[in-house]
């Protein structure tokens, strides 16, 4: 429970700065600027209306010294999302995220190398740069890629990778012919 002498800012950025008066309080239209001036008191946004640097905004209120309690004002419709506190997170497109491709790639050898238990020579930086380049259509693709190569390289053949993936020995010779051109084994051809 806020004091009576709290502040109450409104950010709105449809509206301009005005201070409080009877009828209505105070608005800013800079989010960040709400914050400051809210500061010990509470701080009401509309979700149809949200201020353009919402994402700053966010930051600030989520951090710990953060003493400005966040009102999010929404439609009825939209009304079950803020009640259950879920929060939209964007994730850009995989195509988008090149930047991330190496470490991704990583983390997903590493799991396979752990869940089939082998060493982690068993997928090389060539590897790393094929699966990059010829399977990252999405995550899945980046996850089947790796743990296949890994099994391919921990075995002597085709058919012990295939047993060890639960698959049948032509499918992943499909498979490896379609997306990875490239020679693992020096009887298979590249």
């Amino acid at each position: 429970m806020r004091d009576d002498d709290a502040p109450f800012i409104v950010c709105d950025q449809r509206r301009r700065d005005l201070p409080a008066t009877v009828r209505s309080p105070a608005n800013m239209s800079s989010s960040l600027a709400a914050f400051k001036a809210a500061g010990g008191g509470s701080l009401c946004i509309r979700n149809s209306r949200a201020p353009r640097d919402i994402d700053a905004l966010m930051k600030r209120i989520h951090e710990p010294d953060s003493d400005v309690q966040l009102f999010v004002c929404v439609r009825n419709r939209h009304r079950r999302l803020t009640l259950t506190g879920t929060a939209s997170i964007d994730v850009p497109p995989l195509q988008l995220r090149g930047v991330e491709l190496p470490r991704i790639a990583d983390e997903y050898a590493q799991e396979a190398i752990a869940s089939l238990g082998v060493t982690n020579r068993c997928f090389t930086l060539e590897d790393k740069a094929r699966v990059m380049q010829y399977c990252a259509q999405s995550l899945d693709d980046i996850e089947k890629a790796t743990l296949r190569v890994v099994a391919i390289r921990a075995t002597d053949n085709l058919s012990q990778a295939a047993a060890r993936l639960g698959m049948a020995p032509v499918s992943l010779h499909r498979w490896m012919a379609r997306r990875l051109p490239m020679v693992l084994h020096p009887e298979l051809p590249g």
